[in-house]
C-alpha cells in the first residue's frame, strides 16, 4: 500500500467503523470502495469482511435482547445459500468489474437511504412473508461474500416491516457474526488470505476500535 494512502484508509475505516457502531450497518458501503482503490486488489474484501467481523462480534452482546430472532434466522438460512454463489463471483469476477459493482451498490444504497429511510420512513409495514425474508438473505449472503456489502437488503426489508431501528441494529449485527465467518472461510479455503492481507488489517484495526468507541458515544 503507497504511504500516501494510509492516512485516507485509516479515515475511511474509522467512519465506517464510527457509522457502522451507531446504526448497524454501513462498514461495508463507506470502507470497500477506499480499500479497493487502496489495495488495487480483491483482498479488500476480505480486510472488510474481518473489520466487519470485530465490530459486530464487540457490539453483539449488548443487543442480544433487541434482535428479531425469527428475520434472523432467516436471514442466517438465507445468507447460508447465498454466501457460497457470493465465493463463486468472488473467485471470477474481474478487479475492474468488482469495483464497478461497489460503485453501483454503494450508490443504490445511498439514495435508499437518504430517500427512503431518511425521507419516506413513515409507510406503512408491509407484510410478513418467510419467502421474502429468505430471499433476502440469500441476496445478502451473495454480496456478502462477493462485496463484503451484507446490509443494504435486510436493513430495507426491516425498515419495509416496521421494524424499530434498534432492533435493526441488533438484528444485523447478529446476523454478521454468523454470516461473515462462513464468508471468510469459504474464501481462506477456495483462494487463501494472504500474509499481506491479514498486515493490512492489523495495521486497521487502531483506527476501527476508535470508531467503535466514537460510534458507542453517539448512539
Amino acid at each position: 500500500v503507497p504511504e500516501s494512502y494510509w492516512i485516507l484508509l485509516h479515515f475511511a475505516v474509522f467512519c465506517a467503523a464510527l457509522v457502522q457502531t451507531a446504526t448497524g450497518f454501513g462498514f461495508g458501503l463507506i470502507s470497500v470502495s477506499v480499500l479497493l482503490i487502496a489495495l488495487n486488489s480483491s483482498s479488500a474484501i476480505q480486510v472488510a469482511i474481518m473489520l466487519s467481523l470485530l465490530i459486530a462480534l464487540i457490539l453483539v452482546p449488548s443487543l442480544r435482547s433487541f434482535v428479531d430472532r425469527r428475520l434472523l434466522r432467516l436471514f442466517v438460512i438465507g445468507s447460508g445459500v447465498g454466501i457460497p454463489l457470493g465465493v463463486v463471483i468472488f473467485l471470477v469476477i474481474d478487479l475492474i468489474l468488482l469495483k464497478v459493482l461497489t460503485g453501483l451498490v454503494v450508490m443504490i444504497s445511498i439514495l435508499f437511504i437518504t430517500g427512503r429511510v431518511g425521507g419516506r420512513a413513515t409507510m406503512l409495514p408491509g407484510p410478513s412473508s418467510t419467502k421474502r425474508d429468505l430471499t433476502v438473505g440469500i441476496m445478502a449472503g451473495i454480496m456478502n461474500a462477493s462485496l463484503a456489502i451484507p446490509g443494504p437488503l435486510p436493513v430495507a426489508r426491516m425498515v419495509r416491516l416496521g421494524v424499530t431501528p434498534e432492533t435493526i441494529r441488533a438484528t444485523i449485527l447478529a446476523l454478521f457474526v454468523f454470516s461473515y465467518p462462513v464468508a471468510i472461510t469459504l474464501q481462506a479455503l477456495m483462494v487463501g488470505v494472504s500474509p499481506a492481507t491479514l498486515k493490512v488489517t492489523a495495521a486497521l484495526l487502531p483506527a476501527t476500535l476508535v470508531g467503535i468507541l466514537a460510534g458507542r458515544i453517539l448512539a
